[in-house]
């Protein structure tokens, strides 16, 4: 029966004839599997009128096309990065606009999967901080016999709210692998170098920063320098006069608290005198450094860290890698 849309005004009686239609069209397309052509013939209509009309279907909201997003790697850009850099491994995750954090997922479980890989034997894992390296760390799992040392490479926070500090870090990792623990019992950042140096000169703190020199594997996050909001990326300490400093020497980013510039070359100024972490030298001294960020907002520091050779595998995603090489290209 046809439905009576006299009492209508005729303006939205109109409407829903057009969108009746519209959705028939539709219809026809989606549902019956047929073509254009065929639609046109048989409703009477010109092939370029079924068209538009399948783009309002869309527009309208009577058709909703939803892509499921399978993501895998991504193996020409991994190809073109380590023709550009001289890298061991390229890890990049196929990503789509959109959800940040369901790429920020993806990227950190394929992360998990090749640091898991790898860690067998005796074997000397350094691990730095952040949001991106604490969810690495969860996903580990045990793929092969090892005795693992676990080296903590930042100091802690000035901030009691922080999610998870460097030390559960190494004891989450080590909970799962067994082994000894090497804590680095200090803070972050200490303003005054004397004190710095007589913090460093405690047995237990030395005997960590020996271990940062045997690490056979070294996973980092890429810090991104952001002149708005550094400090609170910075667990407290990171003040405007640091960041004025930064700014003035071109930082772009950083790694294990360690700030360099857009070569990757480390930057002589007060955070990186005063900041307690793994020193800038011991970075690339390691068998395997494993630097894992993703987002607009990483390209710049993974850039500068491929460029002085600081990392010797990246793990990011296609929209992320295919940005740095642009940058990149850029620049020669």
């Amino acid at each position: 029966m046809k439905p009576n849309l006299n009492f209508l005004p005729e303006e939205n009686a109109e409407q829903i004839r057009e969108m009746a239609v519209i959705s028939q069209v539709a219809h026809m397309y989606y549902d019956l599997d047929m073509l254009q052509p065929e639609i046109a013939e048989k409703l009477f209509f010109s092939r370029s009128k079924v068209s538009r009309m399948l783009k309002r279907a869309r527009e309208l909201g009577i058709v909703e096309i939803k892509v499921k997003r399978i993501l895998d790697r991504a193996p020409n850009i991994e190809e073109k990065l380590k023709k550009i850099f001289p890298l061991k491994e390229a890890i990049v995750v196929t990503s789509y606009e959109g959800n940040n954090e369901d790429m920020l997922n993806a990227v950190t479980n394929f992360a998990a999967l090749y640091v898991s890989s790898l860690l067998k034997g005796n074997c000397v894992f350094g691990i730095s901080r952040g949001n991106t390296i604490i969810q690495v760390a969860r996903k580990l799992t045990r793929v092969n016999n090892c005795r693992l040392d676990v080296v903590q490479l930042m100091g802690a926070s000035a901030h009691t709210n922080t999610s998870i500090e460097s030390r559960e870090l190494v004891n989450t990792v080590s909970s799962i692998y067994g082994g000894n623990c090497y804590y680095l019992n200090t803070p972050l950042y200490v303003d005054d170098l004397y004190a710095k140096e007589v913090l460093l000169q405690d047995p237990s703190i030395q005997e960590t920063f020996k271990m940062m020199k045997y690490c056979d594997i070294v996973l980092t996050g890429i810090g991104a320098f952001d002149m708005v909001d550094g400090s609170a990326n910075w667990f407290g300490y990171l003040t405007r006069r640091h960041l004025d400093e930064l700014q003035q020497k071109a930082a772009v980013g950083s790694i294990c608290g360690q700030f360099y510039d857009i070569n990757g070359a480390h930057i002589s100024c007060e955070w990186n005198k005063k900041c307690i972490g793994m020193p800038f030298e011991y970075i690339n001294q390691s068998n395997t450094t494993i630097g894992v960020a993703a987002g607009e907002g990483k390209v710049l520091p993974i850039l500068g860290a491929l460029r002085g050779r600081l990392i010797d595998v990246v793990i990011t995603d296609a929209q992320t890698a295919l940005s740095v090489i642009e940058q990149q290209e850029k620049l020669s």
